[in-house]
């Protein structure tokens, strides 16, 4: 394999990693159009928050200042209306536009310490991509670091509750969870309607792609496709190209590799999707390809994007 390709690979798996999320969490059940767990009014600290890794943090009053690591997490600030309070975020924090203006710290698994240190925030938000020794050094000037790894949509939305707790936007939290919610259940039962079920691939570069347990995986659930991944036993199985064909998907999405690439394959013309011409290409780092994988206040038009991929005719 060429440097420049391997190169391009590991960057789009990474990437992927900041994005899908690469560890479980709870998921919280939702219904009736209105998010589990959201609260109203004003936040009443000190407050104690579990993150998804476990960490018991808490927050003894509202943060002043708040670094992001994680392009969910920018989203998620700015959606709330505490943008404002943001003084450090990603390379990739791309959204909204008005991000651009605040500060980087780097790259997201790899951040410049003393940068953050320098900014001095009350309150980092991270993905499960920070390292124990960054975490250990930013706790240490007394910040607190809450890590986010939702593995779903109702995950996605006890997210955006749970930082409205710790910001002090309730109530931002709520009309955002429950909008999500409602078009969330619209999805699900049109994608249930959905007649024959298809059966889906999902390559996030070299074959890699992402089980059950992974966001990309549940969403694949919700509106009503057949992960041919969901039985490799891990959050990110690397198929062979002979397994592809074998589980011969209706669907090939693709976030790296480009149609006329996969249709070079040998053998894989006699897969359905490329038969078919059913093969759907998101540039990784593009943005349909964020809005489809970042695990943000926008995920529910990235889950209709995906179902209207998959079931045309059903999401026209």
């Amino acid at each position: 394999m060429k440097k420049s390709v391997l190169k391009s690979l590991l960057m789009a798996l990474a990437c992927a990693a900041l994005l899908f999320g690469a560890a479980g969490c709870a998921q919280n059940s939702q219904k009736g159009g209105e998010a589990s767990g959201a609260v109203t009014g004003e936040t009443a600290y000190p407050i104690s928050i579990t993150d998804d890794l476990g960490n018991n943090v808490e927050i003894e009053k509202e943060p002043a200042k708040i670094v992001s690591l994680s392009p969910a997490n920018t989203e998620i600030l700015f959606a709330l209306g505490v943008g404002d309070k943001v003084v450090g975020r990603t390379d990739y924090c791309n959204y909204p536009e008005e991000a651009a203006q605040v500060a980087s710290i780097g790259d997201y698994n790899n951040p410049n310490v003393e940068k953050i240190i320098s900014l001095a925030p009350d309150v980092v938000l991270a993905g499960d991509l920070i390292s124990d020794d960054v975490r250990s050094q930013i706790e240490a000037t007394g910040a607190k670091v809450i890590t986010y790894t939702p593995m779903s949509v109702d995950a996605v939305e006890s997210t955006i509750i749970n930082t409205g707790k710790v910001v002090n936007a309730n109530d931002k939290a709520k009309e955002i969870t429950d909008s999500m919610t409602k078009k969330y259940d619209e999805i699900k039962e049109k994608a249930a309607a959905a007649n024959p079920q298809k059966s889906v691939f999902i390559d996030i570069g070299g074959y890699y792609s992402a089980g059950d347990n992974s966001l990309l995986g549940n969403m694949l659930k919700d509106i009503n496709a057949k992960n041919i991944a969901s039985d490799a036993g891990t959050d990110w199985p690397q198929l062979s190209v002979e397994q592809i064909i074998a589980k011969n998907p209706d669907v090939y999405v693709s976030f790296f590799t480009t149609p006329d690439e996969i249709k070079k394959v040998p053998g894989f013309d006699q897969v359905n999707a490329v038969k078919n011409d059913a093969i759907v290409y998101y540039e990784m780092l593009s943005p349909d390809s964020d809005l489809i994988q970042r695990p943000g206040p926008r995920i529910v038009d990235g889950l209709e994007l995906l179902a209207t991929a998959v079931y045309p005719d059903q999401f026209k």
